[in-house]
């Protein structure tokens, strides 16, 4: 796991800037690799090769090689050591110097992969699993993304021909970024790291902020800023001869498989879960997991157990709780671990705690996003970075398997669609009141499902998304349209806030409305909110998480199977719990969807109270021209004396300006604004 970054330049350039410039790229990136640093300048003189180990000291003199080819180019590369501690240095090349790749991530099936490769003739000169992508593009070329089973993200240069390729893997773990500026093709790990090459004009993206009010991120392709664009999963781009060219190498299909069994079913996706959670334990560091409690966790940390050798140490696992009853979890996850016998942590978080890391999460994601359970994932990361330096998470359950409320409400739509429209108000209505008689996450789910009730649809193939949009949006009610100055609006007025969502929809085989539903979740929703959490998050302290229900075979299957298997009306997650049920509590078993949430609602109305005052009411956030001065103090207003809970819309808000202050204003990446 790593940070990355590269320029391919379009005219010569002296090799003392582009070493200049590269290495503030990898500074800006240095929480992504802590362990040592490279560079690669391709200029006039040749190629030229420079290490320096964790501490920053020259661990290698310039190294050239010949040029063949005479376009300037440079590679950077910030290292976290997993696998081949002493050799996997990067960036890395076969033994001619032809072919190099910086590259991020972790190649899961390289060592079948290798010894494919060494029959073909291919000599490997290091253990390391980048060198199979070296081998992999002189054997297959711009197949070799099709071999690689594992989460990546790369830059590759072949000298022979002066080709650059960018790739990500297919299901969007790790993150890729790119942009084209007069000078040059410019990529990164992170918008730290684009920025940091000085090349970027600064100017916000205005589609970008109407998306990220939408959906609380900012989907890919476009980023936030106008030149930068987020290459999406699965994708691959191929720069040759002044020629760019994105393309797709994977595509998911939800049409139906072949008819199994229901027994055949569960043994097969027991058989697949298994080898993925081995597959993810290749390290030659320690692996340990996070362990919430739910299911998805301690289904992961059940096959991690059950893979441990007989004399190797118990199974690291970490959770963290909190103070506020309703959003702790330490105690199902104490259960689990005590039932697995697992080596475990809980890291009891104080309100005050949460308050001091706001501030730190808010400044650390370079992207608009809101999704406010970063700041709990954060200090899931960084208890876990103080014990191991690679852990399983279950992220992705949940898409694969329907484990969100919203999937049940689709469900319960699919029977009222078919009933009188005054049934349906009916329905709606009796959400709606559930939703003032309860609290917290009860009243949550009470208000989501009378406003999917409420939502309208065109009855088309994608009159469900529009449902989903809907939902999505924090800002609806009326609250979009109040808030926007009447020149921002005119400005996105032609703009499609869901066009990913409505691409996924329309291109989806899926049988059914829930099955596509579940398609549109793993290729939007997946991508641009969870994992760039998790990825954010854990590289901020040098952790590599890894997400075995993401294995592209598993994903595959899954996507095939019949509905029943994953919920039904009574239950979620079918197939898992029927499969590795006995492996865990019944506690667990039963326990219902939780999430790991902040809760804001409550902290506004404390000590973020200030926040809001300071921040999002300042005369330079109102300045903006994003939105009415008046409708932003009317929201705090209104949630602070409790007249109506903003928790949410506040939140995205707050992180907008936070972003801005960052990413826009300030004169260095990531500064205090």
């Amino acid at each position: 796991m790593c940070g990355i970054a590269g320029i391919l330049w379009d005219d010569r350039r002296p090799s003392e800037e582009t070493q200049w410039i590269v290495r503030a790229m990898n500074a800006a990136l240095a929480h992504r690799g802590p362990d040592g640093e490279g560079t690669l300048v391709g200029g006039a003189a040749g190629l030229e090769l420079r290490r320096w180990d964790a501490a920053g000291s020259l661990a290698q003199l310039a190294r050239t090689f010949p040029r063949h080819h005479g376009a300037h180019f440079v590679f950077g590369h910030r290292r976290l050591s997993i696998v081949d501690l002493e050799g996997g240095h990067q960036p890395l090349s076969d033994a001619s110097g032809r072919v190099w790749v910086t590259f991020n991530g972790e190649i899961y099936n390289y060592p079948s992969l290798r010894a494919e490769l060494e029959s073909h003739g291919c000599t490997f000169r290091t253990r390391s699993d980048t060198e199979v992508i070296v081998h992999g593009w002189l054997t297959w070329g711009e197949l070799v993304m099709e071999h690689l089973d594992g989460m990546f993200a790369f830059g590759l240069w072949d000298e022979r021909d002066g080709t650059l390729v960018l790739a990500r893997d297919r299901l969007g773990i790790k993150p890729l970024l790119w942009a084209r500026v007069p000078e040059a093709l410019v990529f990164a790990s992170e918008l730290k790291g684009l920025l940091a090459a000085g090349l970027l004009p600064r100017a916000v993206r205005p589609a970008a902020v109407k998306r990220y009010l939408y959906h609380l991120y900012v989907p890919a392709p476009e980023g936030p800023l106008q030149d930068v664009q987020i290459l999406p999963p699965a994708h691959a781009l191929v720069s040759r001869s002044g020629r760019v060219q994105v393309r797709r190498y994977w595509n998911l299909s939800f049409a139906p498989a072949p008819t199994r069994s229901d027994t055949e079913w569960v043994e097969a996706f027991r058989c697949q879960l298994q080898a993925s959670v081995a597959s993810h334990l290749m390290s030659d560091v320690p692996v340990g997991a996070f362990l919430s409690g739910g299911v998805d966790s301690s289904t992961v940390v059940a096959l991690m157990t059950a893979a441990r050798g007989i004399d190797a140490p118990l199974v690291t696992t970490c959770t963290v709780g909190f103070d506020v009853p309703e959003y702790d979890e330490s105690d199902d996850a104490l259960a689990v671990a005590r039932h697995l016998g697992t080596d475990h942590q809980a890291v009891h978080v104080t309100s005050a705690e949460i308050e001091a890391a706001v501030d730190e999460v808010l400044r650390c994601y370079d992207q608009p996003f809101a999704d406010s359970s970063a700041v709990p994932t954060y200090l899931l990361c960084k208890a876990t970075r103080s014990r191991v330096k690679v852990a399983l998470a279950g992220d992705g359950a949940d898409e694969l398997l329907a484990g969100y409320p919203r999937f049940r409400h689709f469900a319960a739509m699919s029977v009222l669609d078919s009933m009188p429209a005054a049934i349906r108000r009916t329905a709606a209505a009796l959400a709606g009141g559930a939703s003032h008689v309860r609290g917290g996450l009860a009243a949550r789910q009470a208000r989501n499902l009378a406003a999917y009730l409420r939502a309208p649809s065109n009855g088309d193939r994608t009159g469900d998304m529009r449902r989903y949009v809907h939902l999505r949006n924090v800002f609806r009610g009326g609250w979009y349209e109040r808030l926007l100055t009447p020149d921002f609006a005119r400005s996105v007025a032609g703009d499609d806030p869901a066009p990913h969502v409505r691409a996924a929809a329309t291109d989806s085989l899926a049988p059914n409305r829930l099955q596509r539903l579940l398609h549109v979740e793993l290729a939007t929703y997946l991508p641009n909110d969870i994992l760039p959490k998790v990825d954010t998050a854990s590289m901020a302290f040098g952790l590599e998480v890894r997400v075995p229900f993401l294995d592209h075979h598993l994903v595959e299957m899954v996507a095939g199977m019949p509905l029943h298997l994953k919920v039904n009306l009574s239950q979620t997650k079918v197939v898992m719990r029927r499969a590795f049920g006995d492996r865990l509590p019944h506690r667990t078993l039963r326990k219902r969807k939780q999430g790991f949430h902040l809760p804001v609602t409550p902290w506004f109305r404390g000590p973020g109270r200030d926040l809001l005052n300071d921040v999002l009411l300042s005369p330079r956030s109102l300045r903006r021209g994003y939105f009415e001065p008046a409708m932003l103090r009317q929201l705090v207003d209104e949630h602070v004396s409790s007249v109506a809970d903003h928790g949410g819309r506040l939140w995205a808000l707050l992180q907008l300006e936070v972003w801005h202050r960052c990413y826009v204003d300030a004169p260095h990446v990531g500064s205090r604004a």
